[in-house]
């Protein structure tokens, strides 16, 4: 099992800050789940509109909803693949929020795996159910414990958070590249360890 980590921070900070998606993986509740993984794309509409803008924050002083913000990226560039995916996360999560005991259905996490494995092509990153999670840390004995989730042995819940990285990457990869496109300076920290 290769070990290595990478840290990224600067204008991805608040993207990829680790304890989110360990909590997606992790709370066996599926609500929260999706809601982490929303306010993680809302931040990526942030970082988006902010950075094609040259403004600190586009959206300060004011409440805008993720469908509004979503447009309003999809109007500054963001792709028509991009934007299908991510109303479709949005589409999932407002189920969560105005169903009381709702539940991911297998139907919608294929159907989202198949959007996801389909969209940034250029991103050259592996299919969602070839992808794993490997998860280290120690039990409620404080003894070492190891979890490897894989798609076959996973629920709705982690399979969810397995496409969510999987799109995360896809999404970076594309931001990046349009950044670099536009002249957009943007920063990606990042340090490895062992």
């Amino acid at each position: 099992m290769d070990h290595r980590h990478v840290a990224v921070g600067g204008d991805f900070n608040r993207i990829f800050d680790h304890n989110d998606y360990l909590a997606m993986i992790s709370i066996p509740d599926e609500a929260t789940c999706i809601l982490r993984g929303h306010l993680i794309l809302e931040e990526v509409l942030n970082l988006w509109s902010s950075k094609v803008t040259n403004t600190e924050d586009l959206y300060a002083g004011i409440f805008v909803s993720f469908k509004t913000k979503l447009v309003v990226s999809r109007n500054l560039g963001i792709s028509e693949e991009l934007f299908t995916v991510l109303d479709k996360v949005n589409d999932i999560r407002n189920k969560f929020s105005h169903r009381k005991g709702y539940q991911l259905e297998k139907s919608q996490i294929e159907s989202l795996k198949n959007r996801v494995d389909d969209v940034v092509e250029s991103a050259k990153v592996q299919k969602c159910e070839t992808f794993h999670v490997f998860v280290g840390g120690k039990d409620e004995n404080g003894n070492p414990k190891e979890i490897t989730y894989t798609w076959e042995n996973s629920d709705n819940r982690v399979k969810f958070a397995l496409v969510f990285v999987i799109l995360m990457l896809k999404l970076t990869h594309w931001i990046q590249s349009e950044f670099n496109s536009r002249g957009i300076t943007y920063t990606i920290v990042s340090t490895e360890n062992s």
